[in-house]
């Protein structure tokens, strides 16, 4: 009579595993959502001119395009986030910082990214060091009961 479960073993050999335990990948993916809003968004720019959409018609993409190109991009971030990771370690850090990640942009050779992206991280400093300035204010005016 066989035992439940697979467990055990007959004969003097070594007991099986009931299932070949295959460790798990974990695959990221990028919210399709807005994967397909970028993506149809940057079409529908491209195919106007660069003009607003106003009026025109929505750019339909396949479902199979849109999973190409969040593939692509989440390859592009595993790539880009290898190489930053490899110049903060180079400079003896364990904390990847911007400045990390323009040069690894330059490294892989994208260097037309550099000058877009130095202009929207200024502007989120420069937004997120008002919102704290507000947020101190906030808080003294709370203390002073005003």
């Amino acid at each position: 009579m066989a035992k439940k479960g697979g467990g055990g073993s007959e004969g003097g050999a070594a007991p099986a595993p009931a299932r070949a335990t295959v460790p798990a990948v974990a695959v990221e993916e990028l919210p399709r959502a807005i994967v397909q809003r970028v993506v149809k968004d940057k079409l529908a720019e491209l195919s106007s001119g660069g003009r607003r959409r106003g009026g025109q018609e929505e750019v339909n993409v396949h479902k199979d395009a849109l999973l190409a190109f969040a593939e692509s991009a989440r390859i592009f971030i595993h790539y880009l986030s290898a190489t930053a990771n490899d110049i903060c370690k180079e400079s003896k850090r364990q904390t990847i910082n911007a400045e990390d990640v323009l040069k690894a942009l330059e490294e892989i050779e994208f260097p037309e990214f550099i000058g877009p992206l130095r202009i929207y991280l200024e502007d989120f400093r420069r937004k997120k060091c008002g919102k704290e300035v507000w947020d101190k204010d906030k808080r003294n005016r709370k203390k002073n009961g005003n």
